[in-house]
């Protein structure tokens, strides 16, 4: 059970460590070492999305909420006082929204059903753009680092 900068650390080890074992299999390129050292970090904190005291909960949910404003303010077919007002009142949704999810902390995000998933979703998506699966394999290798050292490994 670590805190924020354990599970990143712990992350990025493992992945230095695969990257080790198997560097005679796979040659990698600068941008997949970069991006797929992204996905660890991302992956190795990604779990702990529903503690809503975590670093990730309330980074996601200020990211979310204000991205929405603004895509709302920039995108909508009002008059401009009309989306400042319209921008304001879906941030006010959005961040109430996620104010009010129950979530239980190790729960659902602390599953291998949740790794498989995101990683799988991990891959479609690097592999549609970045025509590569290591960014989409990293993120699965964060998440099961962080669920390693939780010792968390549910169905």
């Amino acid at each position: 059970m670590g805190d924020f900068k354990e599970h990143i650390l712990f992350g990025l080890l493992t992945a230095a460590v695969l990257m080790y074992l198997f560097e005679e299999f796979i040659d990698i390129t600068a941008l997949e070492a970069l991006s797929g050292a992204l996905a660890v970090f991302i992956g190795s904190i990604m779990p702990d999305i529903d503690h809503k005291r975590s670093y990730v909960h309330r980074a996601v949910k200020s990211f979310t909420s204000i991205s929405a404003g603004i895509l709302t303010f920039l995108v909508a077919p009002l008059e401009t006082h009309q989306r400042y007002i319209a921008g304001i009142t879906v941030f006010l949704m959005v961040y109430s929204f996620f104010s009010r999810i129950k979530m239980k902390h190790r729960g659902f995000t602390h599953t291998l059903t949740f790794c498989i998933i995101a990683t799988s979703v991990g891959i479609i998506l690097s592999v549609t753009f970045l025509y590569t699966v290591i960014p989409g394999l990293a993120l699965g290798v964060g998440i099961l680092s962080h669920l390693l050292m939780d010792r968390e490994f549910k169905f």
